[in-house]
């Protein structure tokens, strides 16, 4: 398990997964579950190098109330990219990208 390296905040992670969303969907595309593009929306900050890899996330309650999602859509964007590998988590240590 890596140690994380730097910390990203929930206000910080919000105006980062918000400029995402300025972006133009094509025409016809379905909105995915709130879950799944709050999970593609982190994994793009990932890969696009605009959160570090060994970052820090904010709690899943803090994301929620600074994205106005319940902590359940949290818990289920967390749980999608641990599945998938871009983030690991330990109860009581927190959650960073991998």
């Amino acid at each position: 398990m890596a140690q994380w390296t730097s910390a990203v905040g929930a206000a910080q992670l919000s105006r980062l997964l918000q400029s995402q969303q300025d972006r133009p969907a094509g025409p016809g595309t379905r909105r995915p579950p709130a879950y799944r593009a709050l999970a593609d929306g982190i994994r793009l900050l990932v890969l696009e190098g605009r959160v570090p890899v060994a970052a820090r996330l904010p709690a899943e309650r803090e994301l929620a109330l600074s994205l106005s999602v319940s902590r359940t859509t949290v818990a289920a964007a967390y749980e999608a990219l641990r599945s998938e590998g871009f983030l690991e988590s330990r109860r009581g240590a927190g959650s960073w990208t991998a």
